[in-house]
C-alpha cells in the first residue's frame, strides 16, 4: 500500500477536476473536500471518487461548469444543485445555514438535484466550527438503490446518511460529529474494494438465498443489496432511519423519493439545519456539559485495548496520523488513479508514490 501526502494528492485531484472541465475555484473546493475525507479516514468519500466523477461528467450527469442555484423561501432556503458538483452545493448550503443561524437563530437549507454531496460530516464540521448545532438527513432522490428492507434482498432505498454535530466551545480538541449511512456501510466502502480480490465482510450484504455477496464487482453488477444498519438482527432500526431520511430530505428539499426499482440516479437531496445553542443556554454551559459527559463516558473501563472514543474522535486521530505519515492508498485505487491520469494526460501530476 502506498502512502501519499495530502498536499500532493489534493494537487492531483485539483488538476483532474480541472481536466474534467471545471474552473480553478470549483476544482479547489471539490479537491479539498475529497482529500479531507481521505485525511479523516473516510476514504470511501475521498479520491476514490475521481473516476466516478469523471464518468458522471462524460455521461452528462454532472456539468463541471455549473453552480447551484439558491431559491429563497422566506427565512429559509432551498438549493437546486443545477447538475453542479455536489461539493459546491454543500459549500453553499453551509454559507446559508451559518447566515440564517446568525440572523434568526436557525438556518435551514433544503437541497435537491445535487451531485454527490461527499462526506456530510464535513458540512457538519464547518457549521459546528461556527458555534452552531447541526443536523441533516440526505437521500439519493430515488436513484442508486442499495438498501433492502428487513427480510428481503431487494434494493429499495439509498444509503441515506443521517448526521449530527455539536459545538464544544473548546471542551475537546475536535468537533463532536456523528455521520453515518443508514446501511451497514456506505456504498463507497464497496467501491473501494471493486477490482480487488478482497472478500466483502459477510455482515454487509444479503442475496435472495440469504447468503452475502462475496465480491464487490458482483455487487456493482447488481447482485444482492446492502443490509440496513443493524444487519440481520436489528436492521429494522437502520431501515427506519433510512425511511425517515428519505422523507425529510425529499420534503425539505422538495425532491423525489424512491418509488421505482430501476429509477434513474438523480443526485442527492437533503435537509440541513443549523441551530444557535445560545437561544437556550450559554456557550460556557455547553462546554461544561460536554466536558462532564466526556469524562463520564471515558470512565468506563475498556474490555480490550481500545479506549472509549467519542463521535468525531476517530477522525481527529486519523487526520493527525495521516498529516504526519501520509494518506494510505490501496493498490486497486492507485491503479484507478493512474488510469485516470493516463486518460486525461495528467501522469506528470500524479504523486510520485503512485507514478
Amino acid at each position: 500500500m502506498d502512502r501519499v501526502s495530502a498536499t500532493s494528492l489534493e494537487s492531483f485531484a485539483q488538476h483532474a477536476i480541472e481536466a474534467f472541465g471545471a474552473d480553478a475555484e470549483t476544482a479547489e473546493i471539490v479537491a479539498s473536500s475529497l482529500v479531507t475525507a481521505d485525511l479523516v479516514g473516510h476514504t470511501s468519500h475521498g479520491c476514490v471518487r475521481l473516476p466516478y466523477y469523471a464518468q458522471q461528467v462524460e455521461d452528462g450527469a454532472v456539468d463541471p461548469t455549473a453552480a447551484p442555484v439558491v431559491e429563497s423561501a422566506g427565512e429559509f432556503d432551498q438549493l437546486a444543485g443545477n447538475s453542479a458538483f455536489g461539493q459546491l452545493t454543500g459549500h453553499r448550503a453551509v454559507e446559508l445555514l451559518v447566515d440564517g443561524a446568525r440572523e434568526h437563530g436557525i438556518g435551514v437549507a433544503g437541497i435537491r438535484d445535487s451531485g454527490h454531496l461527499g462526506r456530510i460530516g464535513e458540512w457538519a464540521e464547518r457549521v459546528v466550527e461556527e458555534g452552531f448545532l447541526f443536523v441533516s438527513w440526505v437521500n439519493l432522490q430515488g436513484g442508486s438503490h442499495r438498501i433492502a428492507p428487513p427480510g428481503t434482498a431487494a434494493r429499495r432505498l439509498g444509503t441515506n446518511p443521517v448526521t449530527f454535530g455539536v459545538p464544544t466551545f473548546g471542551a475537546l480538541p475536535f468537533p463532536l460529529v456523528f455521520d453515518a449511512a443508514t446501511s451497514q456501510v456506505a456504498h463507497g466502502k464497496i467501491i473501494e474494494r471493486d477490482g480487488s480480490d478482497e472478500r466483502l465482510p459477510d455482515a454487509w450484504t444479503i442475496t435472495e438465498s440469504g447468503d452475502p455477496v462475496e465480491r464487490a464487482a458482483d455487487f456493482e453488477d447488481g447482485a444482492g443489496a446492502l443490509l440496513p444498519l443493524g444487519g440481520r438482527e436489528s436492521g429494522y432500526k437502520g431501515f427506519g432511519l433510512a425511511v425517515v431520511a428519505e422523507l425529510f430530505a425529499a420534503i425539505v428539499g422538495d425532491g423525489p423519493v424512491a418509488t421505482r426499482e430501476r429509477q434513474d440516479w438523480a443526485g442527492n437531496g437533503g435537509a440541513f439545519i443549523a441551530l444557535d445553542p445560545s437561544l437556550f443556554t450559554s456557550p460556557e454551559d455547553v462546554r461544561t456539559r460536554v466536558e462532564s459527559l466526556a469524562a463520564h463516558l471515558r470512565s468506563a473501563e475498556p474490555i480490550g485495548d481500545e479506549p472509549v472514543l467519542l463521535p468525531g474522535e476517530p477522525e481527529h486521530r486519523t487526520a493527525v496520523e495521516r498529516r504526519a505519515d501520509g494518506i494510505p492508498v490501496e493498490a486497486n485505487v492507485g491503479a484507478e488513479l493512474r488510469a485516470l491520469a493516463t486518460h486525461y494526460d495528467l501522469v506528470s501530476e500524479l504523486p510520485s508514490s503512485l507514478g
